[in-house]
């Protein structure tokens, strides 16, 4: 049955309902993919924040344009997610109630040098004009427990609770994050 439909359709428009039902989500990845049911001024702001910051940016100039895009809004909890290729992803989260947001980058590997200037941009992104004030030249070095090799070092800021932390697998960042919650 599906054979006769399709051999009596214009090829032209079973390549377009291939094109839309297969390729829709990776390309327009960053603007429909993440509209959620109720868009409020929020959430938006959101979109606008994290695709105008230097981590997405980054993350676009390595891996394209993201693959896919989840937005998720919750009891006012928001959390953003772009998912570029290779599995790296943008993680946006936020919580006006409790004033917490967090940004994190999760990828294969990154330049420790490279990852810290990532940060450093993205702190004044997130903090304009002048940061929160973290202090760069005195990070804490820590090894959780049952981390399977990783170990982590975080910066922390005068505002807000405000931190940067670097996680590394062996010699490379795996996973940067900048968080406050006041």
């Amino acid at each position: 049955m599906a054979r006769a439909v399709l051999g009596s359709t214009p090829r032209w428009a079973a390549l377009v309902l291939a094109a839309a039902l297969f390729g829709a989500t990776a390309h327009g990845a960053d603007q429909t993919g993440c509209l959620s049911k109720s868009p409020d001024r929020e959430t938006h702001a959101l979109q606008q924040r994290m695709t105008a910051g230097a981590f997405y940016k980054e993350l676009q100039t390595l891996f394209g344009k993201p693959v896919t895009c989840r937005l998720d809004v919750q009891g006012g909890r928001t959390n953003l997610t772009y998912t570029f290729r290779h599995g790296a992803q943008l993680i946006a989260q936020t919580d006006p109630k409790i004033e917490f947001s967090e940004q994190r980058v999760e990828m294969v590997h990154m330049d420790p040098t490279k990852a810290i200037a990532l940060l450093k941009q993205a702190e004044l992104d997130a903090y304009r004009p002048d940061g929160c004030g973290i202090s760069w030249t005195n990070g804490e070095e820590k090894s959780p427990a049952n981390s399977g090799g990783t170990r982590e070092t975080v910066f922390w800021g005068e505002t807000c609770n405000c931190q940067a932390r670097l996680i590394y697998k062996d010699d490379y960042v795996v996973i940067l994050i900048l968080r406050s919650a006041c």
